[in-house]
This record gives structure tokens, C-alpha cells and sequence, in this order.
């Protein structure tokens, strides 16, 4: 139904995209594309690792344990460093630089193994880092971006030991923006045959924003008859004083003729832009997207209340893969492609029922396609 509306709210002088007609087969790729998302992309859990030995003394740096997309990494990870028997200390992170830095040392003090970071950048703690690696301790790095890393104005030598695989030698920078974005950008384009008129949120103060908006804009570059109509940007003092409510009001009432609103990730909806939406009267005229899969994000999906699609991410699944992955760091063993891929979710679901955030590929039922916790327990020859 919102397809319908979001294609017919065009007029006489007002087509729903740019001055330029969007190619058939860009369409037709788009709407292939949304249909294999919709699928589920995961791939195959790894077959073997080698034992982990007990007792290691790992610590896990959290970029905020008051958000669930910080959080719930790092209960997985408490969770399989408890099946392994390593004696794993998480530090909430505040979405602190200070914070990450003094966490750090702190895990150097203590003879730490290794350090795993939770959605942290390098560029956010590079002394300390610095001084980790000085000390021989082992980095790995899942959900952010090194040192080295190209949109960085001031790039260094990387200091992470390893990151998060996903597999055929895609890097998190490939993945962030020729496949986490483009699900979004196709699904609008598909959605909108091609006739997107669109509000982009973007944030240049976290990196891993910047490849977002990258890897979004270069896909709807392809699709000629969409327009980005507004930019409107933010940052993180926006976020947590609560201005984005207000952002999204004056945007959605300066652009009447929008029919597509695009976030980076959840978390920004779920702070005032879903409620701006929703208060605009315009809740099921506009195509609000996604990215994460977050509980409450999930709920504003399945209830219609201002967010209509997710490019869903493995939430606490991603904490065992760091364990599995900080273990054949410490043993010397390459890093193996984690499975990971992303799914699409919108009003048809598929919804999880056996958690209340996105955690990897789902039947239509909403049940898991892996059991991943069961597999790592095999794996690591562990009950």
C-alpha cells in the first residue's frame, strides 16, 4: 500500500524524482536486489577453529552500553567468553573518546590478551591504541573502521590486529558501502519505481556515517528520475540533546513533496525523527528507512509509527564471532568469514520471535535460519 501511494502522489510538474526518466533496468535491478535481501544474505558459519585456551584475560571496550546496538554485541560476547572459560571484563564506553582511551590502558595495565572494540574507530583512541600495541597486546576490532582508513583527512598506520571478516576479502569499508547502504537506496528505488524524492539525514563526526552516505549517494546516483530534495544534517550533541525530532519537523514540513525520508541508522529514528513522522500526518505517504534492526525499531516496523524498512544487522551474534575471532588472533590462526550478511525487513516482516532485535537471517516465521551459539559450541569443542 505505501509503494501505491509513494508512486501516485506525483503531478504536473512533480514526478516523484528527478527532471530525468529512472532506466528500466535500473529498476528491474533494484527490485532483484530487494527480493534477494529479503531472503536473507548470511552465509555459511565456519567449519572448524582451533581450541581456545581457558583462561585468557580479554577485555571488551563497549561504544555505549546505554544503546542496544553497543549492548547487545557485548552480552554475546560475554556469553561465549563464558563457554570458552576466558575471563572476559566489558567497560561501557559512555561514547567517550576520554572513556575509550582510559579503557584501554586500563586493559594494558592489567595484562590484558587482547582488547576487542565494540563499534569503536581507531581514530578515536589512537594513543592509547599506540600504546596497546607497544605492549604487545592483541586488537581486534569489529563494526568500525582503522586507523588507515581512506576518508580519514589525516590517515595513519593501522592499528588494529584484526577485524571482523566478511569473507571473498570484502572489507568493512566494501561492506558498509557497496552492500549496507545499497540495500536501503535499492529498496527506495524499488519502492518508488524509481521516483524518489528524498530527505537524507546525514553525520559527518563518526565515520562510519560518512561511508554510509557515500555508499547511499553513489546508488541513487544510478537511479536518474530520484532526487535527494534536502540534507539535512546532525551530530551526535543532536542526538543526545534531542534536537532531531525538531530537525525532522522543519524538514518534513519545508519538503511537502518528499516521499522517502533516509536515516543512517536506527538509533537516530528511535531519538525523534519516528515521532516527527508520525506527528506530521504524513506516516504512511513517506517511506522512512533504516538501518540495524533495534528493538524498538523493530516495533515502529511491524506498527507502522514512523519507520518502514530495515537493512537488519546481527546484533548479539557478532559478540560470539569476536570471541571466535579474538581466538585465532591469540593463536596465531588467519581470520575465517564470520557468515554475516544482512536481511531486509519491512511491514511483511520477517520479525523475530526469539529475540527482540534483528540477529541474523529469519524464516518468514521469524524463527533463525542458523543456530550460530551452537555451531561456535561445536566448533570450539566445547558443551
Amino acid at each position: 500500500m505505501l509503494a501505491l501511494a509513494l508512486t501516485a502522489c506525483g503531478g504536473a510538474g512533480d514526478d516523484g524524482g528527478g527532471t530525468a526518466e529512472t532506466s528500466a533496468s535500473v529498476i528491474a535491478e533494484a527490485k532483484a536486489a530487494v527480493a534477494k535481501n529479503r531472503e536473507g544474505t548470511d552465509r555459511a558459519l565456519p567449519i572448524s577453529a582451533p581450541k581456545p585456551q581457558a583462561g585468557q584475560n580479554v577485555w571488551l571496550i563497549s561504544c555505549s552500553q546505554a544503546g542496544e546496538g553497543c549492548s547487545a554485541p557485548a552480552e554475546g560476547a560475554e556469553e561465549a567468553a563464558a563457554v570458552v572459560g576466558w575471563d572476559l571484563t566489558i567497560v561501557d564506553g559512555k561514547g567517550r573518546p576520554d572513556v575509550f582511551a582510559s579503557a584501554i590502558r586500563s586493559a594494558v595495565a592489567d595484562d590484558a590478551d587482547g582488547i576487542i572494540l565494540d563499534a569503536i574507530d581507531c581514530i578515536a583512541a589512537k594513543s592509547a591504541l599506540q600504546d596497546a600495541r607497544k605492549a604487545g597486546t592483541k586488537i581486534f576490532a569489529f563494526y568500525a573502521f582503522d586507523c588507515n582508513d581512506p576518508i580519514l583527512k589525516d590517515q595513519s598506520e593501522p592499528l588494529f590486529d584484526a577485524e571482523l571478516s566478511f569473507g571473498n576479502g570484502v572489507s568493512f569499508i566494501d561492506y558498509v558501502e557497496k552492500v549496507q547502504s545499497r540495500s536501503a537506496a535499492d529498496y527506495i528505488i524499488a519502492q518508488t519505481e524509481g521516483k524518489a524524492k528524498i530527505i537524507e539525514f546525514t553525520e559527518d563526526d563518526l565515520v562510519i556515517t560518512q561511508h554510509l552516505k557515500k555508499g547511499f549517494e553513489d546508488r541513487i546516483k544510478d537511479c536518474e528520475g530520484c532526487e535527494i530534495v534536502k540534507k539535512v544534517p546532525f551530530n551526535l550533541d543532536d542526538f543526545v540533546t534531542g534536537k532531531l525530532g525538531g530537525k525532522a519537523e522543519a524538514a518534513l514540513t519545508q519538503n511537502p513533496d518528499a516521499n522517502v525520508l533516509y536515516s543512517p541508522y536506527d538509533s537516530a529514528l528511535t531519538v525523534g525523527i519516528a515521532q516527527a513522522v508520525v506527528a506530521s500526518g504524513r506516516n504512511d505517504d513517506i517511506l522512512v528507512t533504516g538501518n540495524e534492526g533495534l528493538t524498538p525499531n523493530i516495533g515502529f516496523t511491524q506498527d507502522n509509527k514512523g519507520q518502514d524498512f530495515i537493512t537488519g544487522l546481527p546484533a548479539r551474534w557478532v559478540g560470539w564471532a569476536a570471541i571466535d575471532s579474538m581466538n585465532r588472533l591469540l593463536q596465531g590462526e588467519p581470520q575465517v568469514d564470520q557468515g554475516m550478511g544482512l536481511q531486509n525487513i519491512d511491514e511483511n516482516g520477517p520479525f523475530p520471535t526469539q529475540t527482540t532485535f534483528y540477529d541474523g537471517n529469519m524464516n518468514p516465521d521469524g524463527t533463525p535460519k542458523q543456530d550460530y551459539a551452537a555451531n561456535f559450541k561445536k566448533i570450539w569443542d566445547v558443551s
